[in-house]
């Protein structure tokens, strides 16, 4: 193993010890990502991966700022700092062409997550969050070339697309978007497949409540495949709410309250063999997160459709994951 048995523990990470934090690329996401962990209610020692020399002036624009900062550092291309990390973020790649697939920059993403990855040695057990896409993929890769403990290395996944589906359902209906509980699980692109016999609305099943028709439903579940298309119509990137999941996902796992979402985790033999699936592969699936852990749900009450569509969004990555 390349890596020690045991990590840092949650215990000290919240007794005051500022916490390592790695985020590798400081494009859209990175960048707006390393913001969000500066305001973020945690102490930090932030340090920022970036080797293309135009991003220079966008770390020192965030650098000036760093005073202002409640007990914060920030630190870029400490490869120390890298080894070191509690918590890695990775968001370097390159993003897809507008109007294609996640799925066309799996090529080079994955000799990217290789180059990285594969030769380091790092001091604890740090989470590695994947955030650049195809994230089912790329997580994957980093998982193999990491050589971490598969419950160390996930992706945000589907939890962008989940919150997403709350936006929309609150957009049509004119809810509080906090209002809905919201499922996506499957390949964080286009067979990705809404879970509406696990939503809920203000805590009762979504299905049941005669407000929300079958076609309310189903566009809701269209604005969400299609919301990065329509975003990157006026914008370069999408960027502002992926960063938010994958910050909120360092409170979800060092605060001790439990929480339910979608990450893209490999899967465990129940789902193996619900997807049918030769091997495990990551792919999101509902979880439970608390006190630092993230164990994956087996769910038993999907309907029919559900799990042919989930089935079908597992093949589509499976035929790609090496």
């Amino acid at each position: 193993m390349r890596h020690r048995k045991n990590g840092i523990g949650l215990e000290q990470l919240t007794s005051g010890n500022k916490i390592n934090i790695t985020v590798l690329g400081f494009g859209y996401v990175g960048s707006s990502l390393s913001l969000l962990l500066l305001n973020n209610k945690h102490p930090i020692r932030l340090n920022v991966m970036e080797t293309n020399p135009k991003s220079v002036g966008a770390f020192l624009d965030l650098a000036h700022g760093i005073s202002l900062y409640d007990r914060k550092e920030l630190h870029v291309n400490q490869e120390e700092l890298f080894l070191n990390a509690d918590f890695i973020y990775y968001a370097a790649g390159i993003p897809n062409i507008h109007g294609s697939s996640r799925l066309s920059t799996a090529k080079q993403n994955l000799a990217l997550s290789k180059e990285i990855f594969e030769h380091r040695n790092f001091v604890k057990n740090p989470y590695i969050i994947a955030i650049t896409n195809p994230v089912d993929i790329v997580a994957n890769a980093v998982h193999k070339n990491s050589g971490l403990p598969s419950d160390r290395v996930f992706g945000t996944g589907t939890f962008l697309d989940s919150v997403r589906l709350a936006y929309n359902l609150s957009s049509l209906s004119g809810y509080n978007a906090s209002d809905f509980g919201t499922m996506v699980l499957g390949e964080h692109g286009n067979s990705q497949v809404p879970i509406y016999s696990q939503s809920t609305f203000k805590g009762k099943a979504i299905l049941k409540n005669s407000k929300f028709r079958k076609q309310d439903l189903e566009k809701a579940a269209d604005l969400t495949k299609n919301a990065a298309f329509q975003i990157r119509e006026t914008q370069a990137a999408t960027s502002y709410g992926v960063s938010k999941c994958a910050e909120v996902l360092l409170d979800y796992l060092l605060g001790d309250e439990e929480h339910f979402i979608t990450l893209s985790m490999l899967s465990n033999d129940y789902y193996r063999t619900l997807l049918s699936l030769n091997r495990n592969i990551y792919l999101s699936m509902p979880v439970r997160i608390k006190n630092g852990q993230i164990s994956i749900i087996d769910r038993k009450d999907f309907l029919e459709q559900e799990i042919m569509a989930y089935q079908k969004s597992a093949s589509i990555l499976a035929e790609i994951i090496e």
